[in-house]
Formats: structure tokens, sequence, C-alpha cells
């Protein structure tokens, strides 16, 4: 292993959590063994902050599902991939369709039509700035990463379905964690980045591994040299994992880091 990406939530850390400090430790172990880690996550830059900080991870940030890749350190970005336009309409009116929340992101700042208590629960844990802009489809909507869904996880499984197949082929229908349904671009998955990020810094794709828990994580465990899943991942995650470790709760990725390098 000269390469790891880990996912944040429900993979490091539980919602609203920081690392622990047996995370930390394990990290720094792999660090000194020569590992290059780099976090790979649905949040943006500002919203990874607390993350980053709290385990000195500066490297290459995978953010927005993959749409960019920025600095760890400066929030530069090395690379971008925005949906078009009328991509972000199309998800608008579906969700529109289906009585459900959605919301974009520019940079740092989350825009919402209409607050509600996911937005307040939302912006409060990742402590991001926010703007409700009830004509939000009246912007210019040329540097959108991703549009996010906010729907009750008990029908996550029915509305995904459904909404896969509204949309067109070229855009991607992922979940990021229980309730969220993420809408990107196909060409700018976890995946495709962390295989640009391999090929920025000389790392073989047999070196790289990669762990994950939902299926916006399962391209980038597919490509990895070995992908890896924690004990509470989709079950879809675990049929395609090289392995599955201990589950988030029980700092399965500090157990597995230990187990190589301790």
């Amino acid at each position: 292993m000269k390469l790891l990406a880990l996912d944040i939530d429900d993979t490091l850390v539980s919602t609203g959590k920081l690392p622990s400090e047996r995370l930390k430790h394990a990290i720094r172990l792999a660090e000194k063994n020569g590992v290059t880690v780099v976090l790979a996550t649905g949040r943006g830059f500002l919203g990874s902050k607390k993350i980053r900080e709290s385990l000195s991870v500066y490297g290459p940030l995978i953010h927005y599902g993959g749409a960019v890749v920025s600095d760890g350190r400066t929030g530069e970005h090395l690379f971008v991939n925005y949906l078009r336009p009328e991509d972000v309409i199309t998800a608008f009116a579906i969700a529109d369709a289906f009585g459900i929340h959605a919301q974009i992101y520019e940079e740092d700042t989350v825009i919402f039509r209409k607050a509600n208590a996911f937005t307040e629960r939302y912006t409060g844990v990742l402590n991001i700035p926010f703007l409700v802009d009830p004509n939000l489809l009246y912007r210019p909507l040329d540097n959108i990463p991703k549009v996010l869904f906010a729907v009750d996880p008990a029908r996550e499984a029915e509305l995904f379905q459904e909404i896969r197949a509204l949309l067109p082929r070229h855009l991607s229908v992922l979940c990021s964690k229980p309730g969220f349904i993420e809408i990107g671009s196909v060409s700018s998955t976890k995946g495709s980045a962390l295989k640009k990020v391999a090929a920025m810094l000389g790392v073989p794709r047999e070196e790289v591994t990669a762990i994950g828990d939902n299926t916006l994580d399962l391209d980038m465990i597919e490509w990895a040299g070995t992908g890896v899943c924690v004990a509470n991942a989709n079950p879809l995650v675990k049929e395609k994992a090289d392995l599955v470790i201990g589950s988030c709760d029980d700092d399965g990725v500090a157990e597995y880091l230990e187990s190589l390098f301790a």
C-alpha cells in the first residue's frame, strides 16, 4: 500500500463526530510506512475541514463525490468536472415531481430554495455557509458539482430506482449515507478522481487501497488494487469489496491499519 483513499461519513466517523485518537494514531502509522493518505468524500472543502485538521491529512482532497479534486491545504482546484446547467434543472424537476428536498453547492456554500429541518441539521453538522434562494434555478448554474436529494431513508430504495429511471444515463445516481441521494456526472466519481490522483502521485493501481461504506464509494473500491469496506456498509458494497473490516463505530479503519503497520 502506497496510497490510501478514505471516505469520511460512516467510514471514519459517524454523523457529527470527530476522529478518535486511535484513528489518528493509526493514520500516522500508515504515513510513517510510506503511505499517502487521501480523503475522498461527498462533502465540500470546508465541510471536510474539521476532519482534515483533526487527522492532519493535507494531501490531495477528493470531494463532492469526485467532481472536484483540490489541494488539501490551500483548496486550489486540481481538477473539476461540473454538471451541465440543464442537468441541474432536470434534477430539480424530478425532485419537485417526488416532493423531495434538493440542494446545490457553489464552492463551499450550500444553496436551497426553502429552509427546513433537514437543512438546519445539515448546515449545523458541517458548519458550512448556506443561502436560501427561492429563485435558485435562475442563478448561473455552470459551476455546480452535484445535486443532493434528501429523502426518507425508509423510501430510499424505492425512490432510488424511480429517480435512476428518469435521469439521463450520463448522470450518476448514488447514495452517500441513508437518505442522501447524490446526482453527479458519471465521469466524475470517486473512482475516476482516485485514478487521477494515483497517476499524479505516480502510484500504480495495485498499490492503492480504498475504504468506504456506500454506493458513492463503490467505483473507487472496485478500481483500487485493494477495495475495503466497513462492516456497516451497504450490502452491495460488501459484495464487491475485497475485504470487510470492523464497523465505523468500532474504529474498523484504525483496527485494519494497526493490523498492517503496528
